[in-house]
């Protein structure tokens, strides 16, 4: 992965500087997201990432990049850990032959984005009460149901949907995946117009009715592919650590140097003993949770029960700094590119969908080992 360290050694340094221009020192716009992606793309990233095993070693490496770009552009590094969870590494490990030159090479190239659709209105990410159901049939799959809050789908051409399989003869609920195309007859996506965004996070709800597909839509059952779906969705929960702990350290930094500069009442701001004791809290909470990231990626095989408790150590310091530090300068007094907002705002997103993988590892791993044991 020798592409991804030296992008993360970049960013440390010109490259950093260069796009925090675009992105901090002046609200960024839509055609920085695109700039910034293509430049990354045109530099070989998706190919790095395809071509190569992902073995211990590459772990760590993305990781640390994710955290890394995390502090300078948080809406294209969760961009990116959408695009090679949900789109590379899932049809690179999950996908027939067929399946993989249908959709492989166009989701390495730029051509094709995918992303993730489970949460339902009534079931959340419940997968017993799920509504959403695919029938099979002689020779195809008919599938109904509706999911809501579907990320980055404005971008998205593919997405990989979960929900109940009815096939014929089986005692047993069975769920699976399904790679579905945004402009298939019979899915319509609903934007939420008081909701206006340019993001790339930007969600939405959509509707499937009566939509028939074939095989080569299918990805298989949970039951069937355990393994590699649990593997992915640890590997997920690893780059959501690196991307939370990357936009608290950003808006950390951020926030003490503004405190150093800013002046209240004819005194330093950051010279009252309350605001000094906040900062020192948060610097070492944030430390303590940035050495066991490092410590839990550099592990050989870490535990689907490490990687969670990372995650969701990482989710608490986030929302407790961020919120934290709006709290101490309030709104009237942030920056005028009200960079720290915006960080708040990302956050919040990646925290929201940071839910999914914890559905999957918490309340249905008894059940899969029941199913494959």
């Amino acid at each position: 992965m020798d592409i991804i360290k030296s992008f993360t050694e970049a960013l440390k340094g010109d490259l950093g500087q260069q796009i925090g221009k675009d992105t901090i020192d002046r609200p960024y716009t839509f055609e920085d997201f695109e700039k910034w992606k293509n430049y990354f793309k045109e530099k070989g990233l998706y190919k790095e990432i395809a071509e190569k095993e992902i073995a211990e070693q590459t772990i760590p490496t993305l990781c640390e990049f994710i955290y890394t770009l995390s502090q300078y552009f948080p809406t294209l590094a969760y961009y990116f850990l959408s695009k090679i969870l949900f789109g590379i590494l899932t049809l690179k490990f999950s996908t027939t032959e067929k399946q993989k030159e249908m959709y492989f090479d166009k989701l390495v190239e730029e051509e094709l984005f995918a992303t993730f659709a489970s949460k339902e209105l009534e079931s959340g990410f419940e997968l017993k009460r799920m509504e959403t159901i695919a029938r099979k049939t002689e020779n195809s799959w008919v599938i109904n149901g509706v999911k809501e809050d579907v990320v980055c789908t404005q971008e998205a051409d593919l997405f990989l949907m979960i929900g109940k399989i009815d096939v014929p003869f089986q005692e047993k609920n069975q769920y699976g995946l399904f790679l579905l195309e945004k402009n298939m007859p019979g899915i319509k996506v609903y934007y939420d117009e008081s909701k206006k965004s340019e993001s790339p996070l930007r969600t939405a709800n959509f509707t499937i009715k009566n939509l028939t597909v074939g095989e080569d839509q299918f990805l298989g059952s949970l039951q069937n592919q355990y393994e590699v779906f649990n593997q992915v969705l640890d590997f997920w929960n690893l780059l959501l650590s690196a991307l939370l702990l990357g936009i608290t350290r950003a808006v950390f930094n951020q926030a003490l140097e503004h405190a150093l500069e800013m002046n209240r009442f004819g005194q330093r701001f950051m010279d009252a003993p309350y605001i000094q004791q906040q900062f020192a809290q948060y610097k070492t909470e944030l430390e303590v949770t940035e050495h066991y990231f490092l410590f839990t990626i550099q592990q050989p095989q870490p535990s689907t029960i490490e990687v969670t408790q990372l995650k969701l150590k990482s989710m608490v310091v986030s929302d407790e700094i961020i919120n934290g530090v709006l709290g101490i300068f309030g709104f009237a007094t942030l920056p005028p590119d009200n960079v720290l907002r915006r960080y708040k705002s990302i956050s919040e997103a990646v925290k929201y969908v940071g839910e999914t993988p914890d559905f999957h590892l918490k309340k249905i791993s008894k059940q899969w080992t029941k199913l494959i044991s």
